[in-house]
């Protein structure tokens, strides 16, 4: 009689196997067990391989397996025997896929074989079988990476990394579209991702959202066409003013929010120019400049912090009728000091000073007595 050899396994499929011979008593204390039969040692060892299931066999001489699938009854030769199963077919739904590592090689959908008769694979590769597909089994050398998935969702607001592991040409955009190695894209939400054997997801990306008076800085890590399709250089840093979500795309990186301030009769705003630029007023900036901006120029205004400073909130200076003040430095058209140049200014009146301006004594004076005003 052959010594046999118990392992784990479950009593439903391994009591379709009838493997090797064995008393009563032998049979009895299997059934009642959670051990699995012996496997086949003998030749002439039938094998029942039950419906939407298969086996690997192993012919010992060349050390080569192959599949068997069922419903079938099959006699081991005596340099045969099972190395894997019996084991379920993969089944996959219409939402569902996986992974194969080291898939065989197919020439259609037929399998291909070398001379020896072993199945071909693709060593270190991986597929991505989706569903609407018949059932399939594991060819020897095919292994099943992670069980089976989901399609994945990219619900609205939200936003799918990906990257290319190899150069492809992909079109989860809707379009054919040239991928290099490594390369990152971002797939907006909502939209439905199917898997495909050269492409890895490699985060989530929330929506920023942005309510009225908000922006986003932005700076770009690379070059690339922004949402608007401006043309941005590495380094450039930029404001995103539209209401509502926005995902950042790739190569792109938020430095934070900037909020809007408002102006009205009662106050301005003073900035300072970090560097030589261009306002949004068409209006050249040198650096270390400052200047105003009243409700005459705009109601709100968000300041660009790469290039503009807030240095605070100027208030205007009031004259009654019998008031009147000596404006010094008074600021030119371009709006840069004329030091020495004075200007006398008769109430009734509500200005502002520029910065580059002061007030002579910093006082306001009566006219009739030339006191100083309370």
């Amino acid at each position: 009689r052959t010594t046999l050899r118990w392992s784990s396994m479950d009593r439903s499929s391994s009591a379709n196997l009838v493997y090797g011979t064995c008393s009563n008593r032998e049979r009895d204390i299997f059934q009642r067990s959670d051990l699995q039969f012996p496997g086949p040692l003998a030749e002439g060892n039938p094998v029942r391989i039950p419906p939407d299931c298969f086996v690997h066999v192993m012919d010992t001489n060349k050390k080569i397996a192959r599949v068997l699938l069922g419903p079938q009854n099959y006699t081991l030769l005596a340099c045969e025997q099972v190395v894997f199963g019996p084991k379920k077919l993969i089944d996959l739904g219409d939402s569902w896929f996986c992974i194969i590592q080291n898939p065989v090689v197919k020439n259609g959908d037929t399998v291909e074989h070398d001379e020896n008769g072993a199945v071909k694979l693709r060593f270190g590769a991986t597929e991505v079988r989706k569903g609407r597909m018949a059932p399939f089994p594991l060819y020897p050398g095919e292994k099943l990476e992670g069980g089976l998935g989901h399609f994945t969702v990219v619900r609205a607001e939200t936003g799918l990394v990906l990257r290319a592991k190899i150069d492809i040409v992909e079109d989860s955009l809707g379009l054919p579209t040239k991928r290099i190695a490594n390369q990152e894209w971002l797939l907006p939400g909502p939209a439905t991702y199917f898997p495909t054997d050269y492409v890895e997801i490699v985060r989530v990306l929330l929506a920023i959202v942005l309510v009225q008076g908000e922006s986003l800085h932005l700076e770009a890590e690379q070059a690339h066409s922004d949402a608007e399709g401006v043309s941005r250089v590495v380094g450039e840093q930029w404001l995103y003013e539209r209401e509502g979500p926005y995902i950042p795309l790739i190569g792109q990186k938020v430095i934070g929010k900037v909020v809007a301030l408002q102006t009205n009769h009662l106050r301005a705003l003073h900035l300072c120019a970090k560097r030589t630029f261009v306002d949004r007023f068409n209006k050249k900036r040198p650096a270390g400049s400052h200047w105003l901006l009243t409700a005459e120029d705009t109601d709100t205004y968000t300041p660009f912090p790469a290039y503009e400073a807030f240095m605070g909130f100027a208030h205007p200076t009031t004259l009654t009728p019998t008031q009147y003040c000596i404006v010094c430095d008074v600021a030119g058209a371009d709006g840069q000091p004329q030091l020495g140049k004075r200007q006398l200014v008769k109430g009734p009146a509500n200005f502002f000073l520029q910065p580059c301006e002061t007030l002579l004594q910093g006082e306001i004076f009566v006219r009739s007595a030339l006191i100083k005003s309370c």
